[in-house]
């Protein structure tokens, strides 16, 4: 199924993220040395964060989770796919400051990552 934040940016979530969205909530990756739980946006939300940030994200950044107002995006650059993570209040001073890359592909995102699923999650 083809989402529409895909059709308005005309590319293409790999399948292994999708599966990523579709089963999970949250996910745990490492950042800087720290552990944080980030939430996952569905693909309406994704849509919807992109048009609120997309001055500061560009065109080839997709975010799929977000942390207080930072998030974890699919960065489209040069016929590849990287995970970054975004901070939007780096991004206020430059563009090119707000962006770490996690994972040099989305390959290597999905076997380093730690996801937790609905049932997983306590009330």
């Amino acid at each position: 199924m083809k989402y529409v934040i895909e059709k308005v940016l005309n590319v293409i979530i790999p399948e292994k993220i999708k599966k990523i969205i579709e089963t999970n909530k949250e996910m745990n990756i490492l950042v800087d040395g720290e552990m944080n739980n980030f939430i996952i946006l569905s693909p309406d939300e994704m849509l919807e964060a992109y048009k609120e940030q997309k001055e500061l994200f560009d065109y080839n950044i997709i975010p799929f989770a977000f942390l207080d107002d930072d998030y974890l995006c699919l960065n489209y650059k040069n016929h590849s796919i990287s995970i970054i993570y975004w901070s939007s209040e780096r991004a206020m001073e430059s563009k090119e400051l707000a962006i770490f890359e996690l994972c040099s592909s989305y390959d290597d995102f999905i076997k380093t990552c730690i996801t937790t699923k609905p049932s997983d999650r306590q009330a």
